[in-house]
């Protein structure tokens, strides 16, 4: 059985389509797995990492409205759909998944067509303008939460609530001690600017004895590393600043808690880890992020802060008060309380049943 898994474009599509990738793979045969992805660097140097087989197709999202950009989307797009035909029929898959994003709709629209199996994954708590648009035709719709069911109204027959395939070395650890607090900062895998500037900001408006008993881990991005840690320098706060990591699940152990965007990678693992968290959603984007912030605020695992309401006061007030074990705990039960689920497990079933 062949399976083609497609996902690109950001992290939070892709680790979970690689996780899944690699599930399927220790199951089948080596030549019998292929993803596709964009031609974005980071995206071909993560498979390449994990040594995926992988092919790219050129679609890119649309930056703006200008005529330049839209002559560009075009041409992609149109590029991008012939050659996603062409890799269909080369590789004849029994299944096609797709983890959303723009470099799905192509692949998944001919599969549907060439009347090959679908599955499509929806990893926020509202799906993405691609999955809503191909839910009508896959045969499978697989979920992250169970709140995603009620935006997908006519469909619901195909809906799987399978949770998010989870990237491996993920563990749940048993609460820190100490009186050093540990707090890994990161704004997705592009970074996040407002988060960059801020938290360096808050946590040296804090008194010396708190910004003593500190040391942040932040994941600032490739362009603002270099000023992320002048930043903290200039503050006197002990800190380990890097662009990106693949190793996310070492971070995790080391810290106390999380301040993050809430894309639906990120609020998967934080639940699963029963992590507590202050999550400030990415106000763009129909709001996506901060439905997903909502699932672990409800669990009172997490503060979640708008960003148009955020100052470097009032992160530094509500970092203190997470710098107590004694709620970090009772936060943490909140977490362990909610349902996880083996995603990986749900799909490979779904995929040798059918």
């Amino acid at each position: 059985m062949k399976v083609l898994i497609v996902a690109g474009g950001t992290g939070g599509h892709l680790f979970p389509a690689i996780r899944l990738a690699e599930a399927v793979a220790s199951q089948q045969a080596a030549g019998d797995i292929l993803f596709v992805t964009s031609c974005r660097k980071q995206d071909r140097d993560i498979l390449t990492d994990k040594g995926m087989a992988f092919r790219t197709v050129p679609v890119i999202a649309l930056q703006s409205r200008s005529p330049l950009a839209i002559l560009n989307f075009t041409i992609r797009l149109l590029a991008g759909t012939i050659k996603s035909l062409f890799l269909l029929l080369r590789f004849r898959p029994s299944w096609a998944i797709g983890f959303g994003g723009y470099v799905t709709g192509p692949i998944l629209a001919w599969a549907c067509l060439l009347r090959i199996k679908t599955i499509i994954h929806e990893q926020n708590v509202y799906p993405g303008k691609a999955n809503r648009i191909l839910a009508r035709f896959v045969d499978r719709i697989a979920v992250s939460f169970p709140e995603t069911i009620g935006y997908l109204k006519g469909f619901e027959q195909k809906v799987i609530v399978s949770g998010n395939p989870l990237r491996r070395g993920l563990n749940r650890t048993n609460s820190r001690a100490g009186d050093t607090f540990t707090i890994l900062a990161m704004g997705g895998s592009q970074g996040a600017h407002a988060l960059n500037k801020i938290i360096p900001e808050a946590m040296g408006s804090m008194g010396q004895d708190r910004k003593r008993a500190l040391e942040i881990i932040h994941i600032a991005g490739h362009r603002e590393k270099d000023e992320v840690i002048k930043a903290y320098q200039a503050k006197g706060i002990k800190h380990s600043v890097i662009s990106f990591t693949q190793e996310i699940d070492k971070l995790y152990n080391a810290c106390d808690f999380v301040i993050a965007r809430s894309g639906a990678t990120t609020v998967s693992e934080l639940l699963y880890l029963a992590k507590p968290s202050i999550l400030i959603p990415y106000p763009h984007g129909n709001a996506h992020q901060r439905l997903n912030a909502r699932v672990l605020e409800q669990a009172g695992s997490a503060v979640l802060i708008e960003e148009n309401t955020l100052t470097a006061g009032g992160l530094r007030d509500i970092v203190l008060k997470f710098m107590d074990r004694g709620a970090l705990a009772k936060m943490s039960e909140g977490a362990k309380a909610m349902d996880t689920k083996d995603a990986c497990a749900i799909l490979l079933k779904e995929i040798q049943n059918a």
